[in-house]
C-alpha cells in the first residue's frame, strides 16, 4: 500500500502496524467473514450505508472495473468490501482525520489488501493539491449527513466530523467529484431520501447528471429514509428508478434476504 501525505508525497509504511483490537478497540466482520474491520467502541463506527453504497456502486454503475476513488473513506469499509468481495484493485481511498486515518490503514494490511487498495491522508475540499484533474473513472461517497449543529453535543469529535457537515458540505464533496472524475465517469452516494432534491439540484449545478436512483426503506411499509445515486459527469438527462431496496422484513429486526446476502 501506498500512504500519501496532504502534499502528494509517498511515504514507506516501516513499522510494525497492530492488526488486533487495542484497548477501546473492536474486531467485526462483515461479508461472510471476507472483511474484518478494527474499529472504536467509541469513535465513528462504520453503518450499514456505506456497504449497500459499495454494492450499489458495481451492480448499477460498473464500478467493479476502472480507477476508483472513496471521498471520506473512515476506516476503509468501502475499498475493503470493494475488493475482497468484488476482486477490485486500483482503489484510492481519501480519509481527512488522522485518527480514522491510522484505523483504515491498520484494515488494509489486516485485510491483506494493501495491494489494491492506496490511502490518501487529505481533505476533500482541496482534491485539487493531490489529484491531476479527471484521475478518476468512479467516485464514491458516503458524505455527513446532517446539519453543523443538529444533535451533535453529546458525540466525540470524530463522530461528529464523520456525521455532521462540519469539514465538508454537500456542494464541497460534488465538486470534488466532478473535478475528479474522467468525462461520463460516475459518481456514487448514499444521502438522506429527505435530501435528495437539493441533491440532485447541487449534482446538475456542477453538470452531474442522475443517471440511476434506488430509494432504501427500512421496513417495506415505511417511508424511505436513504438514497443511493448514481450520476455521470456530462450525462444526459434520462434517470432510471429502480425498485426499492428494503432493510428489514415485517416487523422482525432480521435483515431481508437481499440486504443479509450483501452484510451475511
Amino acid at each position: 500500500m501506498r500512504a500519501l501525505t496532504g502534499t502528494a508525497q509517498d511515504w514507506p509504511r516501516r513499522v510494525r502496524l497492530r492488526l488486533e483490537p487495542g484497548p477501546g478497540e473492536t474486531l467485526d466482520a462483515i461479508c461472510g467473514g471476507e472483511v474484518q474491520v478494527l474499529q472504536r467502541r467509541l469513535g465513528y463506527r462504520f453503518t450499514l450505508d456505506p456497504v449497500l453504497l459499495a454494492h450499489f456502486a458495481v451492480f448499477e454503475a460498473g464500478a467493479d472495473r476502472g480507477r476508483l476513488l472513496d471521498l471520506g473513506t473512515g476506516c476503509g469499509i468501502i475499498p475493503l468490501v470493494l475488493a475482497r468481495r468484488f476482486g477490485r484493485a486500483d482503489i484510492t481511498a481519501l480519509e481527512l482525520q488522522p485518527g480514522l486515518f491510522s484505523l483504515a490503514e491498520r484494515n488494509v494490511y489486516l485485510n491483506r489488501c494493501e495491494g489494491s487498495v492506496t490511502l490518501v491522508q487529505g481533505d476533500l475540499r482541496h482534491v485539487a493539491e493531490t489529484f491531476p484533474a479527471s484521475s478518476f473513472g468512479h467516485v464514491l461517497c458516503n458524505p455527513p449527513y446532517r446539519a453543523r449543529t443538529a444533535g451533535q453535543s453529546n458525540l466525540s469529535r470524530e463522530k461528529a466530523l464523520a456525521r455532521h457537515e462540519i469539514a465538508c458540505e454537500l456542494p464541497d464533496v460534488v465538486r470534488a467529484a466532478a473535478y475528479l472524475l474522467v468525462p461520463r465517469g460516475a459518481l456514487c452516494m448514499v444521502y438522506p431520501a429527505s435530501r435528495f432534491s437539493e441533491l440532485v439540484s447541487v449534482l446538475r449545478t456542477l453538470q452531474l447528471e442522475p443517471r440511476t436512483v434506488r430509494m432504501v426503506h427500512p421496513r417495506a411499509d415505511r417511508p424511505a429514509k436513504l438514497v443511493l445515486l448514481h450520476a455521470v459527469k456530462g450525462g444526459r438527462a434520462d434517470l432510471t428508478v429502480l425498485p426499492p431496496l428494503v432493510v428489514h422484513a415485517d416487523e422482525d429486526a432480521a435483515f431481508t434476504d437481499e440486504v443479509n446476502a450483501m452484510v451475511g
